[in-house]
């Protein structure tokens, strides 16, 4: 065990990964989909809410667009995860001995998705069709599990 926590937690971080290189190069994907989904969480007009999760529009409550709150607290989200996004950049360009570190960061990162839908679930009527975040967080969860225990063994 305290092997582990010295490959995930190394006393000097620098960039050098002797580790699967698997894990660095499944990490691409994973990169693409977090600084799409961030940004399109801060930036767009709707948050990606309607477009991409395909969410309902709510209907004016007394002449006050409650959408706009909705979209306001899904773009502050977006903020937070581009914050995440840009350390994880960082950590995978400068400090890859740290590789294991942003596999983590995925890991956790999902099921506290999954509590927070548990806890304020949608149901089917607030969606068009079923948004990607539903549909592929098992899926991804998996494969960050996988390269996770990649990024512990040693290179061949």
């Amino acid at each position: 065990m305290i092997k582990y926590l010295n490959i995930v937690f190394p006393k000097q971080a620098n960039n050098i990964y002797n580790r699967n290189n698997l894990a660095i190069w499944g990490f691409y994907p994973i990169l693409a989909i977090y600084i799409f989904r961030s940004f399109m969480h801060l930036l767009s007009e709707t948050a990606g809410l309607v477009p991409i999760a395909t969410i309902k529009p709510l209907p004016l409550v007394d002449n006050i667009d409650p959408n706009n709150l909705v979209y306001l607290f899904a773009s502050l989200w977006g903020a937070s995860q581009v914050i995440i996004t840009i350390l994880m950049i960082l950590i995978f360009f400068r400090y890859r001995s740290l590789m294991s570190v942003i596999w983590l960061i995925v890991i956790i990162d999902i099921p506290l998705r999954l509590i927070s839908g548990f806890i304020h679930p949608l149901t089917p009527e607030y969606y068009i069709n079923t948004p990607p975040g539903q549909l592929y967080q098992i899926p991804i969860l998996i494969y960050a599990l996988i390269m996770f225990m990649l990024s512990l063994r040693e290179a061949k």
